[in-house]
């Protein structure tokens, strides 16, 4: 636990204890059922309004390399007059920097700890600046995507749209929730803080809207990859099998004279004199050579 205290106190919880909940449950009056829920994950984002503070469990996005997509992490806020509590489940770096830029500046410290109200924006904008870093992924995945899209290797290029497909739409399935979460802040906020708060409320809901917009973005910009990709993979797979009808109709002379000179009665009057053997035979190879001239020539080969 650390504790930052200006003329508003901050306290931060990583990992909280039964302890931790009986620290809480001292200094403040909090429902015993949202002191127990910290102990865990909560199942979905919201924002609870009591009579003397407020509840606010917010998910945010974090790349995991082992599984190469966005998952879920949460901060719960327990806020009240004087003091504003997060609690979080591993370390963040939103947290962390936020940390650090109180420790490091003592006017941004002055600021953000104005009020209760000043700090959970500064905090919430941290996390949200953190959630924009974390498009960062995506983006450059796409990025070598495009340049690598149309060097013939279509069947990588698959797989690694699938997965930044996949990010993408994991990282939109924790995210989009949050503007609902925003937006009840925002109504709730003024009434626990007053009007003057809904400029920086505002302000927060204009900051996931614009991660909204990449998201967005980024969806139409996979398709149209996953689109390009699928048409050169398609176009690849026609001339492959174009190259193999080819190939099959030049044979096509050989298997007939080998299939006539089966014939007993054709096969004998075949090789009944080697004139008439080699003469057929190389009028086939003429034929057989003939074809491939011109179907090379037709760029068909």
């Amino acid at each position: 636990m650390r504790i930052v205290k200006g003329k508003a106190t901050w306290i931060d919880i990583l990992k909280p204890t039964r302890n931790d909940l009986e620290f809480l449950k001292k200094q403040h009056k909090f429902h015993p059922i949202i002191l127990d829920e910290l102990l865990h994950f909560s199942i979905r984002s919201r924002v609870e309004f009591y009579k003397t503070y407020l509840y606010l469990a917010y998910h945010l996005p974090i790349y995991d390399t082992n599984i190469k997509t966005s998952r879920r992490a949460e901060v719960d806020f327990l806020i009240t007059k004087d003091t504003v509590i997060t609690i979080h489940y591993e370390d963040l770096d939103a947290i962390e920097n936020f940390q650090r830029a109180i420790s490091n500046n003592k006017h941004f410290k002055d600021r953000a700890t104005e009020d209760t109200g000043r700090l959970t924006y500064y905090l919430i904008q941290e996390i949200l600046s953190s959630s924009m870093k974390q498009l960062r992924h995506i983006e450059e995945n796409i990025s070598y995507i495009t340049q690598e899209i149309f060097k013939h290797r279509e069947a990588e290029m698959l797989q690694k749209i699938s997965y930044v497909k996949r990010d993408a739409l994991d990282y939109s399935i924790i995210s989009r929730p949050q503007e609902i979460v925003l937006n009840s802040l925002a109504d709730v906020g003024r009434k626990f803080w007053g009007e003057e708060a809904r400029i920086y409320l505002n302000d927060l809901t204009g900051d996931h809207y614009k991660i909204a917009q990449y998201l967005e973005n980024y969806h139409q910009v996979i398709e149209s990859l996953e689109t390009t990709n699928s048409q050169l993979l398609s176009a690849k797979t026609n001339q492959v099998m174009q190259k193999f009808t080819v190939l099959a109709f030049l044979t096509f002379p050989v298997f007939l004279f080998t299939s006539l000179v089966s014939i007993d009665l054709i096969g004998q009057y075949v090789t009944g004199s080697p004139l008439r053997f080699w003469g057929i035979f190389f009028g086939v190879a003429i034929t057989v050579i003939a074809c491939l001239i011109l179907f090379r020539k037709k760029g068909w080969l």
